[in-house]
């Protein structure tokens, strides 16, 4: 371990708040609390409104290690204000797309969906894609989402839901879900490490 993380562990707790995690890696709290909310450096939620995080020092110097390899963990303008994200985010897959990606995506929903079992139900789409039911039901009934049963029992192989959230047609959706957004913000994300590996 460099020796600059073995003198943090002596100087500092075993869990430390998200103003000292921020101070520390001398980032904005803003990015520091994107770092915690979207998973990217493990964090205990309280739930209290002080010191609402508690965060592992151990994970705090993985997080520089890897920040050390692979530069930002940032995606561009993910910490701007909330009105620039609504309007940035929704084509932001599909931009992407346009610069040469496409074969990442596939490997990117894989991962995302590898908890999920084999053969999916409607509900499980939705909650999967962040697209509405209304949405998905059309989907559906138009083959665009392939199944092996139709209406009103629908079930589709997770193959065929790769395959679909794999094409344009979902990169191109617009919809405004948490969901959606959040899969847009974590596929930047995967792409810079996949770039930084």
């Amino acid at each position: 371990m460099n020796e600059n993380y073995i003198k943090l562990k002596e100087q500092y707790p075993e869990y430390l708040s998200l103003d000292q995690f921020y101070q520390i890696c001398r980032i904005a709290k803003r990015s520091a609390r994107y770092l915690v909310e979207h998973g990217i450096v493990p964090a205990v939620d309280t739930g209290r409104k002080t010191w609402r995080y508690q965060i592992h020092i151990d994970d705090i110097i993985a997080y520089l290690e890897q920040r050390e390899q692979w530069g930002s963990m940032i995606p561009a303008g993910a910490v701007s204000s909330r009105a620039n994200s609504r309007t940035e985010s929704p084509m932001l897959l599909a931009v992407l797309m346009e610069k040469d990606t496409e074969h990442k995506v596939r490997n990117f929903f894989e991962q995302l969906y590898a908890d999920y079992n084999d053969v999916l139900t409607m509900p499980e789409i939705v909650e999967m894609t962040g697209i509405s039911k209304k949405t998905v039901m059309l989907l559906l009934k138009d083959g665009e989402i392939k199944s092996i049963t139709n209406h009103p029992h629908y079930l589709i192989p997770k193959e065929y839901l790769l395959e679909f959230v794999a094409s344009a047609r979902y990169i191109k959706i617009r919809s405004n879900s948490e969901v959606f957004r959040h899969i847009q913000e974590d596929f930047e994300i995967w792409l810079d490490v996949c770039s930084g590996s």
